[in-house]
């Protein structure tokens, strides 16, 4: 082989593996950046809980350590000015979301307390129960607006409660009324977090791959423009993928609300395509849900006003 023969062929080769090997140096990037994100979630969820179990299972205040804890996936928070300037792009990211055409099968707000901005706080326990309703109605209960997290001999709202609670205090004792006390003492919370994948053209090729995992199809066709059949249309990428976003069930859970549920996973797929766009940038958006669940022992009294969830709901 002749030295221009041999030029011509590792070129030939490096316009085929080249994009290739670009799109998979930015396919780790992201992955990378996903996974801290991922690690940011916990953390946050970490955070709302420590916040809860001191302010009586108010969901505002967990929802507002979330975003704090979430902030470094926003951008820079190393300095004073970095902060402020992250803290202000959080919070137009979180209204714009919460103007989204959200479905109505999950509640917008709880006391006023949005449900379905960019962070969603889903507290699982304490749950309103029989059980749980049979201890609040002790002892003309049926006012009581919190539960004493530390013990029902020092509830001021029913001075008799004592009685029904006498093995309380014993760590061998099998009142069934004490344990589901015991039982409503643990603040259990879901952290729901929209995370954008924003690294060019790895973004587009993740959020297709998860979304159709999710719809549980293969992927046909090239790398750059998969479709859901054996032939490929070259001219346009959105028809490739045509009838995805009705295959897509969402992500339940045994506890809380769905991670995303069919109607949610329809308006990714909408931002994905530009059908709908975020405020007043009609780009297309690539967002997948995180979620991360932590569980404290009470430090307050939780509010009955926050209750989220029947028993099986």
């Amino acid at each position: 082989m002749s030295h221009r023969a041999a030029r011509g062929q590792a070129l030939l080769e490096t316009v085929v593996v080249m994009p290739l090997m670009v799109l998979i140096a930015l396919a780790i990037l992201q992955l990378t950046e996903l996974e801290l994100a991922r690690i940011m979630t916990e953390y946050a969820a970490f955070s709302a809980s420590r916040a809860g179990i001191v302010w009586n299972g108010n969901n505002e205040r967990m929802r507002d350590a979330a975003l704090v804890g979430l902030l470094p996936t926003f951008g820079r928070t190393d300095s004073a000015a970095a902060l402020a300037a992250t803290w202000a792009r959080q919070r137009a990211r979180d209204d714009e979301f919460r103007a989204l055409p959200w479905s109505a099968q999950i509640p917008r707000t709880i006391e006023g307390i949005p449900l379905n901005g960019i962070v969603r706080v889903d507290t699982l326990n304490p749950e309103a129960s029989e059980e749980l309703g049979r201890v609040w109605n002790l002892s003309g209960g049926a006012d009581w607006k919190e539960l004493e997290f530390d013990s029902p001999y020092t509830y001021p709202e029913a001075p008799g409660l004592s009685q029904h609670f006498g093995t309380f205090d014993d760590p061998a004792g099998t009142d069934e009324q004490q344990e589901v006390y015991r039982r409503a003492g643990v603040l259990s919370i879901r952290v729901r977090y929209w995370y954008e994948l924003r690294v060019p053209l790895a973004n587009w090729f993740l959020f297709v791959c998860w979304y159709a995992a999710n719809a549980k199809v293969a992927l046909h066709g090239a790398v750059d423009r998969p479709t859901l059949g054996s032939s490929t249309n070259a001219l346009n990428r959105t028809a490739d993928l045509e009838g995805i976003e009705q295959l897509a069930t969402g992500i339940d859970n045994e506890r809380g609300y769905p991670t995303a549920d069919r109607s949610e996973m329809g308006l990714l797929w909408a931002l994905s395509t530009g059908r709908v766009s975020l405020g007043y940038d009609n780009r297309r958006r690539f967002f997948i849900p995180l979620s991360a669940t932590y569980s404290m022992w009470m430090q307050s009294s939780f509010y009955r006003k926050w209750l989220m969830h029947q028993r099986g709901g």
